[in-house]
């Protein structure tokens, strides 16, 4: 039996470090070298952005081309659809306007459901596999850049309210959810794209607050769960939350996540300005991550299937971690993604 067909019990080191990256590009078709590491198994996944879009029969066959490349493993591909300002196919492009969390926090959780099953379908009719939505960060800090409106409220249990049908929704239109930003993005006011975000609350607080939401999307089920590439400072933290072993560590053993735990984006200035992209996988690996995003440079991705396999070789811990991602994540994709 070649090494393509087996079954996960016999996965490679190679094919499972491969499993666990999910990267963009630039321009509107897929570039020949993705092509390529994706037929080799050296990338699972790709996500996209506006900048890859031009018409909706062009988004069709961008995945069409995705799905069909003979990867030893299914290739999935994900986008963010949140709905606001962070909508990467748009009324442009033949899909419906979604409102902004803030807006679905002013109506019905029956609406916020029939909202997200609309945008599941959609993005299931195009060939997607992932909505990286909901957005569990509460709307606590009116000075935050990023956040705002992409919150459903400004309480845990507004957030929980909405957010647990947004994710159903998606679910039952046959996407994956991914829940996002752990520990908790809502009261910080810097930009991760740009700064290195910090806040001092305590592991009270953030029971009492930012968890509350991560923990009623786990107990309903949630599939992936984005990290923040914020220090917590009130618990000691130095690195950002998604390079953390305690931080992460709360997410696993607090309350207890099983699922995917995937990275915001490595070319974030809160990460690539203090850490190369080899070492931010290496920690974030050792920290409890499953999956890497990133997001747009080839450059960054190109060779580190190869520079990661060569550090497992001599690391027997980070091996194992790398097999358990890589399981998490086939079992993820033989459970959402069907022919």
């Amino acid at each position: 039996m070649s090494e393509e067909t087996r079954g996960t019990s016999e996965l490679s080191l190679k094919r499972a470090i491969g499993q666990l990256l999910i990267v963009g590009f630039e321009g509107t078709h897929l570039p020949i070298p993705l092509i390529g590491a994706l037929t080799k198994g050296d990338i699972g996944g790709v996500i996209l952005f506006a900048r890859n879009f031009e018409s909706r029969d062009q988004i069709m066959a961008l995945t069409q081309q995705i799905h069909r490349i003979p990867s030893p493993y299914p290739i999935w591909i994900g986008v963010d659809q949140e709905g606001g300002k962070v909508q990467r196919i748009g009324e442009s492009l033949g899909s419906a306007k979604i409102p902004s969390a803030r807006e679905i926090g002013a109506t019905t959780p029956q609406h916020a459901y029939e909202v997200a099953v609309e945008t599941g379908k959609d993005l299931k009719h195009l060939g997607f596999d992932i909505d990286f939505a909901p957005v569990l960060d509460i709307d606590t800090n009116p000075a935050n850049p990023i956040i705002g409106d992409r919150a459903y409220g400004t309480t845990p249990e507004d957030v929980v309210r909405y957010a647990i049908p947004v994710m159903n929704g998606l679910r039952d239109a046959g996407i994956i959810a991914c829940g996002k930003h752990f520990p908790g993005h809502g009261d910080t006011d810097k930009d991760s794209h740009t700064d290195l975000p910090e806040t001092m609350h305590g592991i009270e607080r953030l029971r009492d607050v930012e968890f509350k939401p991560f923990k009623a999307a786990i107990d309903a089920d949630i599939p992936m769960i984005m990290t923040a590439h914020i220090v917590m400072k009130g618990l000691g933290e130095r690195l950002p939350a998604t390079l953390s072993h305690d931080v992460i560590g709360l997410l696993r053993g607090e309350l207890h996540y099983d699922g995917i735990v995937v990275s915001d984006d490595l070319e974030m200035d809160a990460i690539i300005d203090r850490c190369c992209t080899i070492d931010a996988v290496l920690r974030g690996l050792r920290a409890g991550v499953d999956a890497f995003l990133i997001c747009k440079s080839q450059y960054l991705w190109i060779n580190l299937c190869k520079l990661i396999r060569a550090e497992a070789e001599k690391d027997d811990a980070l091996k194992a971690r790398i097999f358990e991602s890589a399981h998490r994540v086939l079992r993820t994709k033989e459970a959402y993604l069907k022919a």
